[in-house]
């Protein structure tokens, strides 16, 4: 089984591949957790009927195998809080933890289901808050329910300002030096060096080694939006000196020096709503603003022929909306008992156009699904 992590994936890229799709809400917590694992097995027993009544012997096999170490793995799968997107092949079994619940899925069919994965990536719904202060760190994970903190595993990490800059500290340390009131060269001390400048260099030295850090093992490793919780004047100094373009302008500026779990919980949660809320906003007002001519509303031809074409940049999709049919090999819509909105999802995913799957009440009235064409 392998974890995926990163939307799209070339994985799950493979149009023409047969894939099981199977998805279901997670809770994560101790009584829960069995009710999860037996909703897993029941829905893997599903797909399981599907894939013998649809396939050939041979091909059957190979998907029962993998079926099975999936149930085998069932621990590992449910052991989130949220929603678990899962993947299965003839050779391979992919999954997802998802920051978000999404509703009971099995589907079997050529092209994988992305519905699961497009509501998780089309907002910031997942992302790392970091917590600085002048002289220590913390690391969380988070997603629309909660957040976790990261140990630092790695001995490098630079957790305290002692930690990156040792001997290299500016300010703080004892200097000794010869001097004597007698010219005889007597050993003696001088004072601290705690001057304020001093503190300020030792502070961006130590933020640019967060700074390096941070980005390099944790937010081009997971490709995850950075939120800066800090006083604002350590906001100032880190963003003036920061090179790591997943830094978000969002932020939350308190000091994070005595703050509990539950507050940074709080707090983080809280800013995800406010950034959702911001991005939804925006891609609305961006189809509000296309002209005519570069957006399609309800046609399902002209959706069909523009998805074949690679020319839809966004796809908006109301949630609770259903459409069966086919896109057809010469772009048209062809009444049939496929899943219309799937294939179109996939070739517009195909073709890295951005889907959104919206609830019913925020869509524009009357509309269905539009999509905002590139050219």
């Amino acid at each position: 089984m392998i974890k995926l992590t990163a939307f799209p994936a070339k994985e799950l890229e493979k149009v023409d591949k047969l894939f099981v799709t199977i998805a279901m809400e997670l809770h994560a917590t101790s009584v829960s957790s069995d009710q999860d694992r037996i909703q897993l097995n029941n829905l893997l027993e599903e797909a399981k009927k599907r894939v013998e009544a649809e396939c050939d012997k041979e091909v059957s096999n190979k998907f029962q195998e993998q079926i099975e170490r999936a149930k085998v793995n069932d621990v590992e799968l449910v052991t989130y809080r949220g929603g678990l997107a899962l993947y299965i092949t003839e050779d391979e079994v992919y999954y997802y933890h998802l920051g978000i619940p999404v509703a009971n899925l099995v589907n079997v069919g050529k092209a994988p289901n992305l519905t699961p994965l497009i509501e998780n990536y089309q907002y910031t719904n997942q992302y790392h808050v970091l917590i600085l202060n002048r002289e220590d760190i913390r690391l969380f994970e988070g997603d629309a329910t909660s957040v976790k903190e990261i140990d630092f595993e790695d001995d490098d990490a630079p957790k305290t300002l002692n930690d990156a800059l040792g001997s290299e500290l500016t300010g703080g340390g004892a200097n000794s030096g010869a001097y004597s009131a007698t010219g005889g060269g007597e050993q003696g001390y001088h004072g601290h060096n705690d001057t304020s400048h001093e503190k300020d260099i030792d502070r961006e030295n130590y933020f640019r080694e967060v700074d390096n850090y941070i980005h390099e093992n944790y937010s081009s490793a997971r490709d995850l939006p950075l939120i800066l919780y800090a006083l604002s004047e350590n906001q100032a100094v880190f963003r003036e000196l920061s090179k790591n373009p997943y830094l978000i302008d969002d932020r939350i500026e308190e000091s994070g020096a005595n703050a509990n779990f539950n507050t940074v919980q709080e707090k983080s949660l809280n800013k995800n709503v406010e950034i959702v809320k911001k991005e939804q906003e925006t891609m609305f007002n961006r189809f509000r603003e296309t002209a005519p001519k570069f957006r399609i509303d309800n046609q399902l031809d002209d959706l069909s022929m523009s998805a074949i074409e690679g020319r839809i940049e966004e796809l908006l999709v109301n949630k609770g909306y259903s459409q069966s049919g086919t896109i057809t090999d010469n772009g048209s819509f062809e009444e049939s008992d496929k899943d219309f909105l799937k294939q179109l999802i996939t070739k517009v995913a195909t073709a890295k156009g951005k889907i959104y799957i919206v609830p019913d009440d925020d869509m524009p009235d009357g509309i269905n699904v539009s999509a905002r064409l590139r050219y």
